[in-house]
């Protein structure tokens, strides 16, 4: 960690480059958490799979989103006691390694199809779209270090008084990079000029081009942060006894298991993609979810008895950092609605391109960053409780008005609650994060920076399980009534195909308003958690 001198010796270029650095590294990272939502078409040609599987396409999602949550509580920590810019470098090695990885999945495939695990009773439909779900997560073990190292050290960048402002940066660079994630696919998909044969598909480019952009940042990272700043992540008074020795990899296996059976348990899909020769696909498979509650339980067990845990439970003992990390789970769960309904409502409904819903998504992203600036200047300014909980406030009136939206709107309905929203989404990042880390020394920075964003991943997760799986059912049922409307006596063949393009449209627009106004009551719900933010609780020490 950088002592007081260290901080005062550093040329305000050379901050302003690290920190601008630091964002460049997250936004990479975080723009592959939804890059490819606008290429699932295309992977789904690539790799042989017809519409009935489309929806496993969605783990391509998931499994990203996992193995984010696996890693970053692990890491946070392994990052505070190795050293951040040690750790940092290695992770992005990773990131660029998982996304050579996702280009190559079809030739995988040819090279192990997986047929010999069915000895094992277990039978993978799709071996290319199985390798890119792991070459995903792959991808995720090296990103997932990232949003906590950064925001650990972007906090130990400035003082008490401009941290918020740094971490809200950060935050809205964390967010913008997933929320632009679409619209960076659909570019690449309408408009990469490239073609190779070993790499003939576009939206193979979406990964391959990761690997030149790491080996940039990583030489900006050696060569802008003095290695005793980043690799010496602990002041000697800050660090408690003993605490090299004792990072908690058992927490995360059993943590990491607990996530895997909750998000195939919540899933409608989850089946699609794998079987047991013994059961029938899941379909909120009680099993899996009696599974994550028990994995669960052995968690809190395990941290409960462990010297330094990967979570350490006492951190919830104070009302600040609980009442932040809260809600941070709830801006995951509405957060993942929006950036996944946004454009699929323009294009499924609206009928436009790929391109086009990306740019109606951009309406929604581009005051992310702009609400993060603000919401850090305005907690410096009102305090965290005020901020977080007017956030929250316009959160809830953006996805009401997005819950008007009919298959004929267009102009300033749209507009309004995609920006809105996004203005929302940026004003409560702040108070997040500089509520977690105020009740924090600094050596404990990487661990309470990683448990706020594991958890906004974690609702995330939970959002596109559940939430997913209710929308699609609200739409049979929209659509089973529409479609039963009996026809007028005149009506022609190419009519019932119009009534029928029609039907789904209606169908498609009322589940996700629906789901819209769902996002807007859970959004309420968190405004509770808002109200329990506090400019200052009590500081939790390294020792403790």
């Amino acid at each position: 960690m950088w002592g007081t001198e260290d901080v005062m010796s550093r040329s305000r270029a050379t901050t302003i480059v690290s920190l601008v650095t630091l964002a460049a590294v997250v936004f990479l990272t975080a723009l592959d958490q939804t890059v490819v939502v606008t290429a699932l078409l295309p992977m789904a040609q690539t790799l042989g799979l017809t519409a009935h599987d489309l929806s496993a396409l969605s783990w391509v999602i998931s499994g990203y989103l996992l193995g984010y949550v696996i890693v970053m509580p692990l890491m946070g920590r392994v990052a505070d006691l190795l050293g951040r810019r040690r750790i940092l470098l290695v992770c992005l090695g990773v990131f660029a390694g998982g996304s050579l990885l996702c280009a190559e999945a079809p030739r995988l495939a040819v090279w192990w199809d997986f047929t010999n695990l069915q000895a094992m009773g277990v039978h993978l439909q799709h071996p290319a779209l199985s390798w890119l779900v792991i070459a995903r997560f792959i991808q995720a073990v090296g990103g997932g270090a990232v949003v906590p190292i950064t925001l650990a050290e972007s906090g130990a960048l400035f003082g008490a008084h401009r941290r918020s402002i740094a971490l809200g940066f950060i935050s809205g660079v964390t967010e913008a990079g997933g929320a632009l994630g679409p619209l960076y696919g659909a570019i690449i998909l309408e408009k990469w000029p490239l073609t190779w044969s070993r790499y003939p598909a576009p939206w193979m480019w979406l990964f391959l081009l990761n690997v030149p952009l790491v080996v940039l940042l990583a030489v900006l990272i050696w060569r802008t942060w003095p290695a005793r700043s980043l690799d010496a992540a602990v002041d000697a008074g800050d660090q408690p006894a003993g605490a090299r020795a004792t990072i908690d990899w058992l927490g995360a296996v059993v943590l990491g298991g607990a996530l895997l059976c909750l998000s195939l348990g919540l899933s409608q899909q989850a089946g699609a993609m794998i079987t047991l020769s013994t059961a029938q696909q899941a379909t909120h498979n009680p099993y899996l979810l009696a599974a994550a509650a028990g994995l669960l339980i052995a968690f809190v067990m395990i941290e409960r008895r462990q010297p330094e845990p990967l979570i350490p439970l006492r951190f919830f003992q104070s009302g600040t950092f609980t009442a932040s990390a809260v809600l941070s789970l709830f801006v995951g769960i509405v957060l993942v609605v929006a950036l996944v309904n946004v454009p699929i409502f323009a294009y499924a409904v609206l009928g436009e391109s790929y391109l086009a819903a990306g740019l109606l998504l951009l309406r929604l992203t581009v005051m992310i960053p702009v609400g993060a600036f603000a919401g850090g200047w305005l907690v410096a300014h009102l305090g965290t409780r005020t901020v977080g909980v007017g956030g929250t406030l316009v959160i809830v009136a953006g996805f009401l008005v997005m819950g008007q939206w009919t298959p004929g709107t267009h102009g300033a309905l749209l507009t309004a609650g995609t920006a809105v929203t996004g203005l929302g989404f940026g004003l409560v990042l702040a108070p997040i994060s500089t509520t977690a880390l105020q009740t924090m020394v600094t050596a404990r920075f990487g661990q309470a920076a990683s448990i706020s964003t594991t958890l906004r991943m974690v609702g995330m997760m939970l959002g596109l399980a559940a939430l997913t799986s209710w929308e699609i059912s609200r739409f049979q049922q929209r659509f089973a009534i529409l479609r039963a409307m009996p026809p007028g006596p005149n009506c022609s063949f190419d009519c019932l195909a119009t009534r029928l393009e029609t039907a789904v449209k209606a169908a498609s627009a009322q589940a996700m308003a629906e789901t819209f106004i769902v996002a807007a009551v859970l959004a309420g719900v968190a405004l509770i958690s808002a109200l329990w933010l506090r400019p200052q609780g009590r500081m939790i020490a390294a020792s403790e």
